[in-house]
Order: C-alpha cells, then sequence, then structure tokens
C-alpha cells in the first residue's frame, strides 16, 4: 500500500514540470480509486481509505520542490510517514 502511494507520487514528480500541486493532488487521488480497484474485496475499503489520506496529507509543493531539487529520497521518506500516520489513525 505504501509504495504504491510512493511510486505514484514519484511518477507524479516525474512529470510534475507539466503539472502543478493541485493537478497532482488530483492525480494521486484518481491513482487511488484505481488502486482500490485491484484490491481484495476485504481490503478495498480501508486501502482507499489510507490512500486518499496520504494524499490528501501530501504537501504537494514540497513534491514540486523535491523533483525540482532532484530529491527523490525526500519525496519518499515523506510519503513513508504520510502513508505510516494514515495508517495508525485509520486503525
Amino acid at each position: 500500500m505504501k509504495n504504491i502511494l510512493i511510486l505514484a507520487l514519484l511518477a507524479f514528480s516525474g512529470i510534475s514540470h507539466a503539472m502543478d500541486a493541485k493537478q497532482l493532488k488530483e492525480a494521486a487521488l484518481k491513482a487511488c480509486d484505481l488502486q482500490s480497484a485491484n484490491m481484495p474485496a476485504n481490503m478495498k475499503e480501508q486501502a482507499k481509505k489510507i490512500c486518499v489520506c496520504s494524499a490528501e496529507k501530501t504537501d504537494y509543493e514540497a513534491v514540486l520542490k523535491a523533483q525540482t531539487s532532484g530529491n527523490t529520497k525526500q519525496i519518499q521518506e515523506n510519503a513513508m510517514k504520510i502513508a505510516q500516520a494514515c495508517t495508525a489513525k485509520l486503525q
């Protein structure tokens, strides 16, 4: 679950030069829908809640800055912290 969000953020950061923070957030929320569609029924609702929580709490301006500076490690670290916080909050 966390890895999918990180991969999505990294993918979005790779194309972020053509996107602003609002568009990145919208793309992340769409990715949550796509991701949850492929989950087993018993995990679908929880996975989507965690993904949406993570997408809502992500600072996309920081993602854009990190991408511009080439600091993808920082994007990964932030995504992991957010995903862990959302997981803990929703359990």
